[in-house]
């Protein structure tokens, strides 16, 4: 069966939410006056559609997402669950294992991945299958997210030049044939090697 958060997961977050649980502290200071973020208050709260695999059936639960407001300038943000992603409706444990089913495997396919043992999750009403495209975009999104939270990292792959950063990777190769552009090569590159290294900062 594929990775996901289950009902069980969201309820008890959506618990935490109702009992007022949901705390700021964990949140980077303001990007916009660098105001701590123990100062932040709750702004609004938003309520969000996630999919999650039940028996190989896609199925939608909602829980309710805080958002908290910088007291210093009013900027707005939103405290993600460790079961999501910022703008994805599926959850982070499958994304994370089907982009990674794909990245660690030389020879698979976009068409390949999306296929398990029991077959390719399916919407409960439509019938429409997990489409091939949702994992080029997650593994996009993932490459991106790594970056985002590794600044150092970040910093000196923006500053050096294409062969230096293609050191940085070390022993870690993708195939020809699992990209047709430079950005994309580096993007499977970043992911593998974050699945290889068991990375796993907050990608929030």
């Amino acid at each position: 069966m594929p990775l996901t958060a289950t009902l069980e997961d969201i309820k008890a977050y959506q618990q935490k939410v109702e009992k007022d649980k949901i705390s700021p502290h964990h949140l980077p200071p303001c990007s916009r006056c660098s105001v701590d973020s123990s100062y932040f208050k709750i702004h609004a709260y938003r309520q969000r559609r996630f999919l999650i695999i039940i028996e190989m059936l896609i199925k939608a639960a909602y829980c309710s997402l805080v958002r908290f407001i910088c007291p210093g300038c009013g900027k707005t943000f939103t405290f993600y669950p460790d079961f999501t992603i910022p703008h994805k409706h599926y959850t982070r444990q499958t994304i994370e294992s089907f982009s990674r089913a794909y990245v660690e495997n030389d020879q698979k396919t976009y068409e390949d991945a999306v296929m398990t043992d029991d077959g390719v999750p399916e919407r409960a009403v439509s019938g429409r299958t997990l489409a091939p495209s949702s994992i080029h975009r997650w593994i996009g999104t993932l490459a991106g997210l790594i970056l985002s939270n590794q600044d150092a990292l970040k910093k000196s792959f923006q500053e050096k030049g294409a062969a230096q950063r293609c050191r940085r990777f070390g022993p870690i190769t993708i195939p020809e044939k699992k990209y047709k552009t430079f950005n994309r090569r580096q993007c499977l590159l970043w992911c593998r090697w974050f699945f290889k290294n068991q990375f796993s900062p907050s990608l929030q």
